[in-house]
């Protein structure tokens, strides 16, 4: 396998990816090949960069597929990433991303590479999506339907950071899925990752739990942690987080040259400090969070916590039993992984 030296990246943001960039090159600056797709004016706000290849999107697509892009966002993505694997100066294997997806720490290609097989990161499990509400829920059941019908796994690969992508597995994978259904809204991320363990297990390491920070972008807003991110190497970028009343107010977005890792830990203990407190429906002054919006959203916060309070006493038996529980299993992964 050639050397993963290549990063492509969607975007319509020039200036957020070149923020962005400059956070790829401080912390992997072995991603030497950057191919952006992106409309024509954007390119141009882009400038020229190193190592940075743009492909327009009226040089990609076809008069007749410009008239008839996809208007949700997460199917036009997974449309536009599949014609730029097929037509696009793309390596064999490079590194799937999007312009917000910003490392915080070093990453180097062992993060993604063991041997010859590919490293991905998962943050759900399909089946268990039960989310129904948007455009994004609709994309993950269809994924999930086609992954269940073809007999593969689902897990949800959708994880807001980086994932390397095997060029001709990810094309059979979209095969596989139109076949099913030439209308499908297939996930970009889920849909590959999956069936390519399902036909090429060989070329898979076994999937790694995420590591990014502000996916979702609050902790617990919108859907309860399957698993929770560890040892957190990626901020999922939300510009409205470093406004008055965001969590990172008062941060600079743009990387800090002189203290970069400084600069990232100050955000990654805002962000664990913020998921503690929220998880007991505590919440700081000040913030502008999904949960007190509105004087509805605040007074159904008020009676969640006092049914809260009350759980606490009534449930504590059941909840040490639970927390026995999960350490014996914790000891029990321990003794397996150590044989």
């Amino acid at each position: 396998m050639a050397a993963l030296t290549q990063v492509v990246y969607l975007s319509n943001r020039p200036a957020v990816l070149a923020e962005t960039l400059t956070y790829v090159r401080h912390f992997s600056p072995w991603l030497t090949d950057v191919v952006v797709l992106a409309p024509r004016p954007a390119l141009a706000a882009l400038g020229d960069q190193p190592g940075l290849t743009g492909v327009a999107e009226d040089e990609l697509l076809s008069a007749a597929e410009q008239r008839s892009v996809p208007v949700d966002h997460s199917v036009r993505n997974a449309w536009l990433r599949r014609l730029l694997a097929e037509r696009g100066p793309l390596h064999d294997v490079f590194l799937q991303s999007d312009d917000d997806y910003r490392p915080l720490r070093p990453v180097t290609p062992a993060d993604y590479l063991d041997g010859e097989r590919l490293i991905s990161y998962a943050c759900h499990e399909l089946a268990r999506w039960r989310r129904n509400e948007s455009p994004y829920d609709a994309v993950q059941h269809a994924t999930y339907l086609a992954l269940s019908y073809l007999g593969g796994p689902h897990l949800n690969y959708a994880s807001h950071q980086p994932q390397p992508i095997d060029r001709a597995l990810f094309l059979d994978a979209f095969a596989a899925g139109l076949a099913l259904d030439p209308d499908g809204p297939f996930c970009e991320w889920s849909l590959p990752l999956n069936h390519g363990r399902l036909v090429a297990p060989e070329r898979f390491a076994p999937p790694r739990t995420y590591r990014t920070m502000c996916w979702p972008r609050w902790p617990h807003e919108g859907w309860t942690y399957w698993r929770r991110p560890e040892d957190i190497a990626y901020e999922n970028f939300h510009p409205e987080l470093y406004a008055d009343g965001g969590l990172f107010h008062g941060i600079d977005t743009a990387l800090d040259p002189e203290s970069p890792q400084q600069q990232a830990f100050s955000k990654l203990r805002r962000w664990y400090a913020f998921d503690l407190e929220a998880g007991r429906l505590r919440f700081p002054r000040g913030l502008a969070d999904p949960w007190r919006t509105t004087p509805a959203r605040r007074g159904l916060l008020a009676t969640a916590r006092r049914l809260r309070k009350v759980y606490e006493y009534v449930a504590l038996e059941e909840r040490t039993a639970l927390s026995e529980l999960a350490g014996a299993v914790a000891r029990l992964e321990q003794e397996r992984d150590a044989r």
